[in-house]
């Protein structure tokens, strides 16, 4: 069996925001909102940012879509066809094409539809755009986006008010899928719906990407959210990312505290293992990214913290094969997870 071939790859990634003061707007600190973000995605995968709110993965997923530029780092994409190309340096004219293949879904299913358009327009504006397809060849392609996504094409001429939240971001799926993406970065794409429905729309995602060979750059808060969705998982705090393994080793053995503290929160099926673990609340507030503490970002809240960890940077590092950790203790630490260790 062949080796899914690599379709991004993130490297030292930043995005700093200046901090202006005065009359004259000087520049007087920088928001380090991604400092330092290195991750790839094979062709095929689901790989999720997950971390609190402010932790900079929504940050990292519109730089990769360059809707933002990166202050640094390169945004390596693999087209099917020749070398990779550095998103990260392009202007607007040379990322047209490539705009074709990376989409995205939006974390609000409300405000990111116009109020004004039919769903017709919504999910046909950009193949009408890029020369794909007009008139009664764009209804036809509109319709079968829709059923393809669970609505039926009846509703091509119905205006976002008058579905669900679950409908509208099966309406905002369908525009995303419309050109035919390789790269899905889904922003929060359940968070804002029903527990029923984010299960609903997990599985249609998952069901599309079998459908239409997708990969997913999936950003969430929520572990639990993840779990079944997502081939691997990257943990993010305070712009850089702290853990990153694939789901099963993740959840079963965290390597850093701040994996450990964000597991305790997931809810667990069985009654019988509830009262076997405690949840972990973290004292303090999450670093501020304009002023982060020296040495580790998360010292101040760790129970593990030592002398090295206020001093010293931990670099995010292979600690067994497969799974990487930016904690100074990572080998030496027993945290606990919440799934049985494979055999």
């Amino acid at each position: 069996m062949t080796e899914p071939t690599t379709l991004l790859d993130v490297r030292d990634l930043k995005v700093h925001f200046p901090i202006q003061k005065g009359v004259l707007r000087r520049v007087v600190g920088h928001v380090k909102a991604v400092d330092g973000v290195s991750f790839a995605i094979r062709a095929g995968e689901t790989l999720s940012l997950v971390g609190e709110s402010g932790c900079g993965k929504t940050t990292t997923g519109r730089a990769v879509l360059r809707i933002l530029k990166p202050s640094a780092g390169e945004i390596l994409y693999h087209p099917k066809d020749g070398p990779p190309v550095d998103l990260a340096g392009l202007d607007k004219r040379a990322l047209r094409p490539y705009r074709r293949d990376i989409r995205m879904i939006f974390q609000d299913p409300q405000s990111s539809l116009n109020p004004r358009l039919p769903v017709l327009e919504i999910v046909g504006q950009c193949l009408r755009t890029n020369g794909i397809a007009n008139g009664t060849e764009l209804e036809h392609r509109v319709a079968d986006l829709l059923r393809r996504v669970g609505l039926r094409p009846e509703y091509l001429r119905r205006y976002p008010h008058a579905f669900s939240g679950g409908e509208r971001q099966r309406i905002g799926i369908a525009r995303a899928l419309a050109l035919s993406p390789r790269l899905v970065v889904a922003d929060e794409a359940v968070s804002a719906l029903d527990v029923s429905v984010q299960a609903q729309t997990l599985n249609l995602l998952q069901d599309l990407q079998a459908e239409f060979a997708l990969t997913y750059l999936f950003i969430a808060h929520d572990l639990s959210v993840v779990e079944h969705i997502s081939d691997r998982i990257a943990v993010m705090y305070v712009g850089r990312i702290v853990e990153l393994a694939d789901t099963a080793t993740l959840f079963a053995r965290p390597a850093h505290p701040y994996t450990e503290a964000l597991l305790s929160a997931v809810p667990i099926d069985d009654p019988r293992l509830r009262g076997s673990r405690a949840r972990i609340r973290l004292g303090g507030e999450v670093a501020d990214p304009a002023r982060p503490p020296p040495g580790c970002a998360f010292h101040p809240r760790c129970a593990h913290a030592d002398a090295r960890c206020r001093a010293e940077i931990p670099v995010l590092r292979e600690v067994v094969p497969g799974h990487q950790a930016a904690c100074h203790h990572a080998e030496s630490l027993t945290l606990r997870g919440i799934l049985p260790e494979a055999a």
